[in-house]
């Protein structure tokens, strides 16, 4: 198994999961920071997955910023634009664009 599956998987099980505290939550946010800086060591199955797991994020949007915002100020932000969980407000708010997957040449960007 891919030493990045199970993170992966776990951040899938996260995106949906309002159970947990606030400040548990928040964590979803690092994972998937990390998650974004092996993504070139990510296997075009595990780039799928995440892609899927980043549309359900996104459908949870308004949830998950309502949810996280008890204990995060997503103004404070300084992550880049890139790194778009980070600003999911903006999102939630359909304010800014984000790019979760693309196909180039085979290839899950």
């Amino acid at each position: 198994m891919s030493p990045h599956k199970q993170e992966i998987e776990n951040y899938g099980h996260d995106v949906n999961d309002f159970e947990a505290s606030p400040f548990e939550t928040i964590r979803i946010l690092h994972d998937r920071s990390e998650l974004h800086k092996v993504h070139d060591q990510l296997t075009f199955q595990e780039k799928l997955e995440l892609a899927k797991y980043d549309l359900q994020l996104i459908q949870n949007a308004k949830k998950m910023v309502e949810h996280i915002s008890k204990a995060y100020d997503f103004n404070t932000s300084e992550k880049p634009r890139e790194e778009w969980w980070w600003h999911l407000d903006q999102i939630a708010e359909e304010n800014l664009p984000f790019g979760v997957t693309s196909f180039e040449q085979g290839e899950v960007i």
